[in-house]
């Protein structure tokens, strides 16, 4: 039988660290949730310094833009809530898109002065709910799983209260570079 080492756990109230069993030894996951306003249809994936994404320039997907150092994640609703749960990886994540509508896949660049971040669109207000920190800052390269639900619940609409979509965020380091991939879609958004 299988041994497997003891579970490490961080204290933070939003970050979460445990072990899944895959049938072999555990490997080491970071849970991480929060309810993030998006505006103009988005929210973002960051892991370098802010900046305008040029359409065009980069392959977009219908349900996320990679852009190298950021990922634009396309929402369905004009304005408001999404909930959003982010898991590292060290290796790459098991995929089953049995509860998801919309899948997409694609490469994301760290630089050493920044970690991974999910922020909102705007990002100006320091009290702006956000998910920071998700890894440390190096020169990394990740693969970012984005899967999402709830796109065409309440299509193009502005959104006060709950959340009416909800995205897993998977990441694991990684290698080799690969072109992003739209894996499913079946919301229609």
């Amino acid at each position: 039988m299988l041994t497997c080492p003891p579970l490490p756990v961080t204290s933070l109230p939003h970050r979460r660290t445990r072990q899944l069993s895959l049938g072999v030894c555990a490997m080491t996951v970071q849970r991480h949730r929060a309810v993030i306003e998006t505006d103009y249809r988005q929210f973002l994936i960051e892991a370098g310094p802010p900046r305008e994404l040029v359409h065009g320039r980069y392959p977009e997907l219908p349900l996320a833009i990679f852009a190298e150092d950021t990922i634009s994640v396309n929402v369905g609703i004009k304005a408001g809530p999404v909930n959003i749960a982010v898991e590292v990886h060290d290796t790459p994540a098991v995929f089953d898109d049995t509860e998801w509508e919309n899948v997409a896949e694609g490469d994301l660049l760290a630089t050493t002065d920044h970690a991974v971040n999910v922020l909102s669109f705007w990002d100006d207000e320091p009290e702006a709910p956000s998910i920071r920190d998700i890894t440390e800052t190096r020169n990394h390269r990740y693969r970012v799983r984005i899967c999402a639900r709830g796109k065409d619940t309440r299509f193009d609409d502005y959104l006060d209260g709950d959340p009416a979509e909800d995205y897993l965020i998977q990441m694991w380091p990684t290698t080799n570079v690969e072109a992003p991939r739209q894996i499913k879609h079946t919301s229609g958004r």
